[in-house]
């Protein structure tokens, strides 16, 4: 029986390999340039940034009044209206949020707008209740946008503080001595007044 030279049909000859083959490249090079897109796209929908810039300096002893600072860029090409930041607090050892009304911490502060390439300074005090081990973070919610910005995470120790009266001691531990040297001289004058008489 004569063969058949099947070399130039169906779909699986050289040539139609090349082309599955072409395809399949501009098909990647079609999908990255989408992901690109969008990462891109996504990066200038969000172009805010947020620093702390008292992260050495945050530490300090229960008691003690400080002051969060930090800032806000717009890295866009456009203003950014009704953005709203807010600080959040960790207690470490516990893995519990810290209730921000305890420690007289302002919970947000609102930027009607921020322009093209401006950077505004975000100041929060905040009161040391109790010693232990924080993490802080500031957040940034826009107006119409979904995900929110950011900061790192800046964590500081708040040292237990010394206290020199424990338990009200110390007024009964000096004033017992200068009771008894009052009622020691008062007893000392009325004998002596009575001698002269």
């Amino acid at each position: 029986m004569p063969q058949k030279d099947l070399s130039g049909q169906g779909w699986l000859n050289m040539n139609n390999t090349k082309t599955f083959f072409m395809i399949g490249v501009l098909g990647g090079l079609l999908i990255l340039g989408m992901a690109y897109c969008y990462a891109d796209n996504q990066t200038a929908n969000q172009p805010l940034t947020l620093k702390i810039l008292s992260e050495k300096t945050l530490s300090g002893t229960a008691g003690d009044f400080t002051t969060v600072n930090a800032q806000i860029s717009n890295s866009g090409l456009q203003p950014l209206n009704d953005i709203t930041t807010y600080i959040s607090l960790v207690d470490e050892s516990n893995k519990m949020p810290v209730d921000l009304e305890d420690w007289s911490a302002e919970k947000g502060l609102f930027i009607g707008t921020i322009d093209s390439n401006q950077t505004l300074p975000l100041n929060w005090k905040i009161h040391f209740v109790k010693a232990g081990k924080y993490s802080l973070i500031i957040v940034a919610e826009t107006a119409g946008q979904e995900i929110p910005e950011v900061s790192s995470i800046v964590h500081f120790t708040v040292k237990p503080k010394l206290n020199l009266n424990p338990g009200q001691v110390l007024p009964v531990a000096l004033g017992t001595p200068i009771v008894v040297l009052f009622i020691m001289l008062l007893l000392n004058y009325k004998r002596n007044l009575y001698k002269s008489n």
